[in-house]
């Protein structure tokens, strides 16, 4: 059986579901917010900590684009990419055409000299590839680029698709480039180029590159937009300047959001909270009374997740009991829904207890042999909107005759020391949901994390739990380059997640993301969630290169 998986994919020049016969206007310099509050350092230096958000994906590019929101690979400035019969290397196929914004040819030397800086270097090494078994880059042709692993892992394709490429002929030239404060006018293949003579404290500008590769419907290059205003704020000023209409995009977190930002101009200021990482139950599988499934279901029966949020008003986004987030959830069969899905049910968590052998003392408390459902509810000291969510968690299990006293304790020590220990029986957990349902499960409950009581794990996400089905499916699916069997694999491993109920999912914290409409249209929202908006790294271009004007 041939084994050879070529993917050759078209690149996708606008994002939105535009007609072909709609004229998009260009023009506009979108105004924007940038991560850093207060006052600002000029640091474009993609290699640095501190650099400031745009520089990658506006400056500089990656070979591929990994969308975070539907778990595809897209190619950017590869054409295309081919997995070895043996899937040990995967090789890249360069875009032609492609200049740097000081018209040096964008070539194989370059893609070379990125990838490799990070082998002797671990500093170097952004997306962590090296330690992930990637052996040699070479090149076999101009145009092409091999990588080579030393073993068989195709989710390593996400990592190679954060890669992103400098120009060889400056950063070859720079000792030290995690230290370098050269980088003033950055030099990339991104669709930007800095405004010279416009950075301030509190403000800088960016420019469209009048040569960018990609083209759009008009025969025009790409972006629409002619740039990016940053204009620095802060968590006092944010609200106000977003009713004022100070900004086209921030992502900053807003109380009481549609009072204060909506309701100024309901037409035009919308915002979209698409999910983050998982915040859940985490429930000591290896503790009593938890090494019982029903237990652990008759607690999950008692969360109202809805009602959690709502009370928390921190934009928290209520999870599905698998974890996925609303765009994974096409990785639950039906029958696994209908069999083991969860929804508020306070009489059927009583009801699951009773059938576990509990019955109600005196206090209102189910007890069983003697030991009473009565426990310490573990959350970060100082974590108010946590805190909050406790408090509703706590009040709807004595609903169903359990007792969980609210117990604050310092973050990271020694809440983060106890998680990885195990030295609690309940308390909130996170589970990164990172690049994808195998990431998150992999990192959340695969055995090679798990450890026993007094133990450390090798991470702080886990719940003390393993399963053989869940390890063997996320273990085959790195052995796969097919999406669709990959994705067949993936339903088996939730299929036994929501099976043993191992945690209570409870809600995503959220992608903070505020757009206005009044002036740019194009953004992505939540009937069109076609990129995760966030203004880091690759995950940006595709919302800058679809905006235009109104």
């Amino acid at each position: 059986m041939k084994k050879i998986l070529v993917i050759s994919l078209i690149i996708m020049l606008v994002f939105s579901t535009f007609a072909l016969s709609e004229e998009i206007k260009r023009g506009g310099i979108m105004r924007q917010t940038p991560q850093k509050q207060g006052v600002l350092i000029k640091n474009f230096n993609p290699f640095s900590p501190n650099a400031l958000e745009c520089s990658i994906g506006n400056f500089y590019e990656t070979m591929l684009f990994y969308n975070r929101m539907s778990g595809k690979v897209q190619p950017w400035l590869a054409t295309d990419y081919k997995w070895s019969e043996d899937l040990k290397s995967m090789t890249l196929t360069l875009r032609e055409g492609v200049n740097w914004n000081d018209g040096t040819p964008f070539t194989v030397a370059d893609v070379l000299f990125s990838a490799n800086l990070g082998k002797e270097n671990k500093a170097l090494d952004a997306t962590g590839i090296w330690s992930q078994g990637l052996v040699n880059v070479y090149a076999p042709a101009y145009n092409k680029v091999v990588f080579e692993f030393a073993e068989v892992n195709t989710t390593l394709i996400e990592y190679i698709s954060r890669i992103f490429i400098v120009p060889a002929h400056i950063w070859s030239k720079v000792e030290d480039p995690v230290t370098w404060t050269g980088n003033e006018n950055p030099v990339g293949t991104g669709p930007f180029i800095f405004k010279e003579g416009s950075f301030s404290e509190l403000s800088f500008e960016i420019e469209r590159n009048p040569n960018y590769w990609q083209i759009a419907e008009d025969g025009k290059p790409l972006p629409y937009i002619d740039g990016i205003i940053y204009l620095s704020t802060t968590n006092e000023q944010i609200g106000f300047k977003l009713a004022n209409d100070e900004y086209d995009w921030a992502g900053y977190f807003v109380s009481n959001i549609d009072e204060v930002y909506v309701k100024a101009d309901p037409e035009n200021h919308k915002y979209w909270l698409p999910e983050g990482n998982l915040v859940f139950l985490n429930l000591n599988n290896l503790k009593w009374p938890f090494t019982d499934p029903e237990v652990r279901r008759a607690f999950a029966f008692a969360m109202d997740t809805e009602e959690i949020t709502r009370i928390m008003a921190s934009g928290a986004v209520p999870a599905h009991i698998s974890g996925l987030k609303a765009s994974y959830l096409n990785l639950v069969a039906d029958s696994v829904e209908d069999d083991y899905g969860v929804e508020y049910d306070p009489d059927y968590s009583r009801e699951l207890l009773e059938d576990a052998g509990f019955e109600l003392n005196e206090k209102g408390f189910y007890e069983k042999d003697g030991k009473e459902l009565s426990f310490n509810l573990y959350v970060p000291t100082g974590w108010t909107d946590w805190v909050t969510a406790c408090e509703v968690i706590s009040s709807q299990l004595k609903e169903i005759g359990v007792e969980a006293i609210i117990t604050q304790a310092a973050w990271p020590s020694p809440y983060k020391d106890n998680l990885y220990n195990g030295n609690y029986e309940v308390c909130l957990g996170i589970s990164v949901t990172g690049s994808g349902p195998h990431y998150q499960y992999t990192r959340w409950m695969h055995s090679e994390n798990w450890a026993p009581l007094g133990e450390d794990t090798s991470n702080y996400y886990g719940m003390r739990y393993k399963n053989s089905v869940i390890d063997r499916a996320l273990e085959e699916f790195k052995k796969q380059p097919d999406p669709k069997k990959q994705d067949k694999l993936m339903m088996m491993a939730v299929e036994q997640f929501m099976i043993d109920c191992p945690s209570v999912p409870l809600f995503f914290n959220p992608v903070w993301f505020e757009y206005n409409t009044k002036r740019f249209v194009g953004w992505p929202n939540a009937e069109n969630p076609y990129t995760e908006p966030r203004p880091s790294g690759m995950d940006k271009l595709p919302i800058l290169l679809n905006i235009h004007l109104k």
